[in-house]
């Protein structure tokens, strides 16, 4: 008897509703004083509880002789509803899957000052790429040695052994103080356009995007493969636009 009280519960009946019901399929048609006498529940109790037997369907009423006897519907309606809240559960744990899914895909920003959090964005750009991968540079800065100061010392040694890959877009007079590299490749930005003195930098690379703003000596790096990727995109169709043209 406990596993199918067990089971009844599982659906939402209560125990007491479990015992009227299981006390229906063993005797059929029983009256009040008859479920009274089957489930040692008091009277009262009965008639509390049968409303809502009756509103859900599982069980029936009829009258003999303007009596009102109570019986039990199929047991296959339990299987009925077991299957409807497994499909209904499944709903929710996909729905809960993809609040999960949603914080993966959420952006993560970090705000970074002063010179310690700006190198540590040319040390991230590095640690955070594979061999031979590659990142996307645009820079506008007014001081170029300024800028050097401020990548870690290992830095350019850890960008090397990796072989990593850059793009690089600048302004023609940054530019001029640059050393021709076999793996980078570099366009700039024409000074009849603008002269691209922003003190701003920004790069790409491992789902990340990063700022720095040498005037304010702030950064943010923002963590989004979505958001990366479009920024690279941009910034493929801009780099290969400059390098088309000029």
């Amino acid at each position: 008897m406990k596993k199918y009280i067990n089971l009844l519960k599982n659906i939402g009946f209560s125990e007491k509703d479990s015992l009227i019901y299981l006390s229906l399929l063993q005797n059929w048609k029983s009256s009040i004083a008859d479920m009274t006498s089957n489930t040692n529940l008091h009277r009262i109790e009965i008639y509390r509880l049968l409303p809502n037997l009756l509103e859900s369907g599982f069980i029936l009423v009829s009258l003999k002789w303007k009596r009102k006897y109570y019986s039990p519907v199929d047991p296959s309606k339990i299987e009925e509803i077991y299957l409807e809240q497994l499909n209904n559960n499944k709903n929710s744990i996909l729905e809960l899957s993809e609040m999960y899914s949603n914080i993966e895909k959420k952006p993560k920003v970090t705000y970074l000052n002063w010179d310690k959090w700006m190198s540590y964005v040319f040390s991230d750009i590095v640690n955070s790429l594979k061999k031979w991968e590659t990142f996307y540079r645009i820079t506008s800065e007014i001081n170029t040695e300024q800028v050097n100061k401020l990548l870690p010392k290992n830095y350019r040694e850890i960008r090397d052994k990796k072989d990593l890959e850059r793009y690089v877009i600048m302004s023609e007079k940054a530019a001029k103080v640059k050393k021709w590299r076999l793996e980078r490749d570099l366009v700039t930005i024409p000074e009849k356009y603008d002269e691209f003195r922003d003190d701003v930098y920004m790069s790409i690379y491992s789902n990340k995007v990063a700022y720095i703003d040498f005037k304010t000596k702030s950064s943010i790096i923002i963590e989004n493969k979505q958001i990366a990727k479009f920024q690279e995109k941009a910034f493929k169709l801009l780099f290969k636009s400059l390098k088309r043209e000029y």
